[in-house]
């Protein structure tokens, strides 16, 4: 049985993420931080292979963690992540581009570090990034958002540079808005019909850990 780790997994596409890879036969380890979120999904994933583990992956002694409650690790997704408007660059509090880097970016470098080595020995693995629309072409009042997500792009495809030779392969996703109840409730007046299923774009994420996909590396994929 795999071992896959699924960062962000509490979360509206985090879930729809952890219950493809099991339902896919694979061992899902999810962090979490905030009781609350844990106990959100305790019950309804107690008859899946899953693992919750309480850690604080934008440091590395929590991704490490996560890491080491993988085991041999073959898929890593770095799902966790966040969204905040902040208005005009000069109007975005620091604490604000600080906060969206550690959530966005800093998290992924961190459950990345934690893993690579073990994936390097085994030269066997895949990652998979969540980015968004906005890191490829932002829109005023959310520099802030784009640039920690325009990192998540770049990360990506460094890092595929990087592993190229050791059997790793590395791709993102590029949702734009994803239909959750949550933003249905801040955007009542959307047209949901445009909007990709949290379901849909966890097709895509196992597509791309699959055998099928073996040949695809650093892309960027909307969804």
């Amino acid at each position: 049985m795999p071992d896959v780790i699924v960062t962000g997994g509490t979360g509206a596409l985090g879930r729809a993420l952890v219950e493809a890879f099991a339902a896919r036969g694979d061992r899902v380890v999810v962090p979490w931080i905030l009781s609350r979120e844990r106990d959100a999904v305790s019950a309804l994933w107690s008859d899946l292979p899953v693992e919750l583990v309480e850690a604080d992956i934008s440091e590395d002694t929590g991704a490490r963690a996560v890491a080491e409650a993988a085991g041999a690790c073959t898929v890593l997704v770095n799902a966790a992540g966040g969204f905040a408007m902040g208005g005009d660059v000069d109007q975005t509090p620091l604490e604000m581009w600080d906060a969206l880097y550690r959530v966005n970016l800093r998290t992924a470098v961190a459950m990345t570090r934690a893993v690579l080595p073990g994936m390097r020995e085994r030269k066997q693995g895949a990652i998979v990034n969540v980015t968004a629309a906005p890191a490829l072409g932002s829109a005023p009042g959310i520099a802030a958002y784009g640039a920690s997500k325009a990192g998540v792009a770049l990360l990506t495809r460094s890092l595929q540079e990087e592993v190229a030779a050791d059997g790793i392969r590395v791709n993102a996703i590029v949702p734009t808005t994803i239909d959750t109840p949550t933003n249905r409730q801040s955007m009542p007046n959307a047209d949901f019909s445009a909007w990709t299923p949290p379901g849909r774009i966890a097709e895509v994420v196992l597509w791309l850990t699959s055998d099928a996909a073996a040949t695809v590396r650093g892309a960027l994929v909307p969804v």
